[in-house]
């Protein structure tokens, strides 16, 4: 009977398995790896650049890319060849704060984008990059690359100026003002001012705030609307306006919403923020055939590794 009792004590711990027939080591082993591939997935596709389309926090543009999947398609393009074969009529491209100059080739790929009916956002505050991508698809709107302030309609601060002179247009449906974060003005030339600052906006170009004797207050343009051939360009003063942080301010959003409504939007991030490792990674995968092969073929005998191993 002691026996028996004891055979019956040891007979559910003998029937426990582990899956794959691994041991409790394999086991262990095989889910750090796991987390730590996770982790380096996670890792390897997100960003901290300034504006990235891959970065969640308060500066990057994740929800401007959230914006426009919920209305349409959105591509991140990883060279300006994408334009030649996207169809201008249905397609909306960003470019936000270019931190380098667009070449011959590139400019030559977006202005006939535009020209042939595309419609093109570039927001700048710096100017000069800007203002050669303006120069160089057509537009006559020029950034002016001082700091825009308002001590009397702002958020929070001059330097967070409310631009509340708004004009009717398709960009500023539901729009009765945008808030800038440290941004500049335009100047239009030909083009159609869409949304001013108030009449007590004026140009700190030290960055001092500083008034004297020729300090301009007047309403200063903020965006502007022109046509190019076909196509439009629409120029923002401000990319800041466009980042997770300020998108909540009354009434960013919406605005980025009107921009970025078309069925197809290319977030344009060939000249400002690096992409992540993993995204560069697969993009360059996609660029290169054997590498690619040479890829899938490695993966395959992993996977018949393991199924050997599991068997």
């Amino acid at each position: 009977m002691a026996d028996a009792d004891l055979h019956s004590q040891e007979e559910p711990t003998s029937g426990l398995s582990h899956p794959f027939g691994w041991s409790t080591p394999q086991l262990l082993l095989a889910l750090l790896v796991v987390t730590a591939g996770v982790a380096m997935i996670v890792v390897g596709s997100t960003s901290t650049a300034a504006f990235s389309p891959y970065n969640s926090g308060w500066d990057g543009t994740g929800d401007l890319q959230e914006l426009a999947a919920d209305n349409g398609e959105v591509e991140i393009p990883t060279s300006t060849d994408r334009y030649e074969s996207a169809n201008p009529e249905t397609t909306t491209a960003v470019v936000l704060a270019p931190q380098s100059s667009y070449d011959s080739t590139e400019t030559g790929q977006l202005r006939s984008f535009v020209e042939n009916g595309g419609t093109l956002v570039v927001a700048d505050d710096s100017a000069p990059n800007g203002n050669q991508l303006l120069s160089a698809v057509g537009a006559t709107a020029r950034f002016d690359g001082a700091m825009l302030r308002d001590r009397e309609h702002n958020f929070r601060q001059s330097s967070f100026p409310v631009a509340s002179n708004v004009s009717e247009h398709q960009t500023t449906q539901n729009v009765d003002q945008l808030t800038l974060n440290n941004g500049t003005v335009i100047e239009p030339r030909e083009a159609t001012p869409v949304v001013a600052s108030s009449s007590f906006g004026y140009l700190d170009p030290t960055g001092t705030d500083e008034l004297d004797a020729e300090t301009a207050f007047r309403s200063y343009p903020v965006v502007t609307v022109e046509s190019v051939g076909d196509g439009t360009v629409i120029a923002v003063s401000d990319p800041s306006l466009f980042i997770n942080a300020m998108l909540e301010q009354p009434d960013n959003e919406a605005f980025a919403a009107n921009l970025v409504g078309s069925e197809q939007t290319l977030i344009d991030s060939t000249h400002t923020a690096e992409r992540p490792p993993l995204v560069a990674g697969i993009s360059w995968l996609q660029e290169t055939p054997l590498a690619a092969t040479v890829f899938g073929v490695v993966v395959v005998g992993l996977v018949a590794v393991v199924g050997r191993r599991s068997t």
